[in-house]
């Protein structure tokens, strides 16, 4: 579904017990120099929503394009997931 501020996401139709593996976050693998040539292109090109997740030092994952559905799952605010690297 769209919401007002913070792009898409996702709500269940059911319920979900504490500790559950959803999926995984699927995406790009890429350093931290292609992640600043890539910002700057969203923003050109009107993306204002983009889907990155830290990895490890210095790589991120971003889902912007190239993801799955897990990049719409809430893992900010309740109820909420948790992202487990």
């Amino acid at each position: 579904f769209k919401t007002d501020l913070k792009g898409y996401g996702i709500r269940t139709t059911g319920f979900i017990r504490k500790g559950r593996f959803l999926v995984e976050y699927v995406g790009e693998v890429i350093d931290m120099d292609e992640l600043a040539r890539r910002t700057k292109k969203y923003k050109r090109e009107g993306l204002v929503h983009q889907y990155i997740m830290s990895l490890i030092h210095g790589t991120v994952i971003d889902s912007t394009v190239k993801g799955n559905w897990a990049r719409f799952i809430n893992h900010s605010c309740e109820p909420n997931c948790t992202a487990e690297k």
